[in-house]
């Protein structure tokens, strides 16, 4: 059973959506604020649904925290509308951004493939891949760097992560990441998919300001270019 922590202060909305939920299988905590939800730590959770206007701090900060330390799968959820809170929410870390109102049902698809992708069975695949220093430990869906250091990700990109160790020496398109990753047709305009290549890439030159492996292909995506030991 799924535990769901919902951070949401409009009480009506969080009602309706924690019974939802639990009528479905979920196991539901409700907050009210980003205050009360850092009384939690967030591997206690499998997954996360936070409002962005919240009293003191923002969801934004949430969101921020959490991904210090975890990566849990998140969903944004938002009165807000336009390209800006979205895309923000993305580079925080967040996997998912959703505008309000929201149908449940939709809410819901997009939890299941986050949740399928950050602890379902088809992700164990085993063996583990040493490239450069780094370990990419896929029995665990966990990445370290130079030394053993722990990089904590998202479980979008550790899905991009995957995706475009696995297609090596090929690149992979936008259209494929979008596909594969968010599970959508991804718009020429949709900038999600870049947000969350330079955010991977972030991730891994604060670890090691050499891990200069994602490079881009002019009209082609995304290639992984590392000399593998241990790939599947």
């Amino acid at each position: 059973m799924h535990k769901v922590h919902i951070i949401e202060d409009d009480a009506e909305i969080s009602a309706l959506l924690s019974t939802y939920l639990e009528r479905r299988g979920f196991t539901c905590l409700v907050s009210n604020s980003t205050e009360d939800a850092q009384n939690h730590t967030p591997e206690s959770f499998d997954i996360f649904i936070v409002d962005i206007m919240l009293p003191g701090k923002s969801g934004f900060e949430f969101c921020k925290w959490v991904r210090e330390t975890s990566d849990v799968p998140l969903i944004i959820l938002s009165a807000e509308k336009g390209d800006t809170k979205r895309i923000h929410g993305i580079e925080l870390g967040a996997d998912d951004y959703l505008e309000k109102p929201f149908n449940p049902r939709e809410l819901l698809a997009r939890m299941s493939s986050l949740l399928r992708r950050s602890g379902g069975p088809q992700k164990r695949v085993s063996g583990k891949v040493e490239f450069a220093g780094w370990m990419l430990d896929r029995p665990n869906q966990k990445l370290h760097g130079p030394g053993a250091i722990h990089v904590p990700l998202s479980s979008t990109e550790y899905a991009l992560l995957l995706q475009l160790v696995d297609a090596m020496p090929d690149p992979v398109s936008r259209e494929e990441i979008g596909k594969l990753v968010f599970s959508i047709d991804l718009d020429p305009e949709d900038r999600r998919v870049d947000i969350l290549v330079s955010r991977l890439r972030k991730k891994m030159s604060m670890v090691d300001p050499k891990a200069d492996f994602i490079r881009t292909m002019r009209n082609r995506g995304y290639q992984f270019c590392a000399d593998m030991q241990g790939r599947d």
